[in-house]
């Protein structure tokens, strides 16, 4: 299909990350008016940050879409639009009738999933979350960033979860009746609720047989030391391992085993007197952010 007649996408979920993104486009995708590509998180519209996967070329873009066919929706999900400075716009000159999905959670729980996950995907170096956040000024900078990272905002997590200046940017650009927040406790006390609201302001039938599974859970190791020595071996053994093994064969080794080595937990709990200390950090941001919805969402901020 020639670029200039492919459907493109009308509404976007723009994250934030951790918040249950994963489950509303999976469900969504269910929905007979809605087309979503298999392909979740293409990035193409947050050129300001580096992804292996994004995808960055306009005809390749649109062909995500091929298949949408007559369906009323077409929609896509990339989870690091919402803190990126140049996706809002740059979606709104694509699509300047975009509908906007944005899924926020209370933001402590949002850097600490972050990190895990980091870690399990190999973005994090930094095992200790406590000691991650003590590193970001110095990232900043330059410092203490992973060899292999390409885009620092991944390891950045307060800015991640800069929820009242990321929603006030797109309420901005594309005004507040084209704007939807769902709260992940909403959503996870009430699924079909909150997907039914979600169906009503893209305005296709929320009435649809649904079942809603749970289709993410956290990436964790079954023997921890393991994954940090893959991670970190030391200097002599990385240097035999070069000598014996060509650099595909090194790959592929390390990819089983930290394939083997991954499952899925619960992440442990967070030291209380960090989170103590989270909270009085973030208590101003969750008031603003309450503000700027109008809704309280201080109990966040609270033990």
């Amino acid at each position: 299909m020639p670029a200039q007649n492919a459907r493109r996408p009308d509404f976007f979920i723009v994250g934030a990350p951790r918040c249950g993104t994963t489950a509303l486009y999976s469900y969504l995708r269910q929905h007979p008016q809605i087309f979503m590509p298999e392909n979740k998180e293409p990035h193409f519209f947050n050129t300001d940050m580096s992804s292996d996967n994004a995808v960055r070329d306009l005809a390749a873009y649109l062909q995500l879409f091929a298949g949408a066919g007559g369906r009323k929706r077409v929609g896509e999900a990339s989870v690091y639009y919402l803190s990126s400075g140049e996706a809002p716009a740059a979606i709104k000159a694509f699509c300047p009738q975009a509908q906007i999905l944005i899924m926020l959670r209370n933001p402590i729980d949002v850097m600490y999933a972050i990190h895990s996950l980091n870690v399990a995907a190999w973005v994090e170096d930094c095992w200790d979350f406590e000691q991650a956040l003590r590193l970001e000024d110095e990232r900043k900078r330059g410092a203490h960033v992973p060899a292999w990272l390409t885009d620092i905002s991944q390891v950045l997590y307060r800015a991640t979860v800069d929820f009242p200046r990321h929603v006030q940017t797109y309420l901005h650009t594309f005004g507040r009746d084209n704007v939807h927040v769902i709260i992940y406790d909403d959503f996870q006390r009430d699924t079909a609720r909150a997907f039914r609201g979600a169906c009503t302001f893209l305005d296709v039938d929320p009435n649809v047989s649904m079942e809603f599974p749970v289709v993410w859970a956290n990436v964790s190791f079954r023997r921890p030391a393991l994954s940090r020595f893959i991670q970190k071996p030391p200097g002599f053994l990385r240097k035999l391992v070069r000598i014996l093994l060509g650099r595909r064969a090194r790959a592929a080794v390390v990819e089983l085993l930290w394939r083997w080595n991954s499952t899925r937990s619960p992440r442990p709990p967070m030291d209380s007197a960090l989170r103590a200390r989270l909270r009085a950090e973030l208590a101003p941001d969750v008031a603003r952010l309450s503000e700027l919805l109008g809704r309280d969402l201080t109990h966040w901020a609270k033990p």
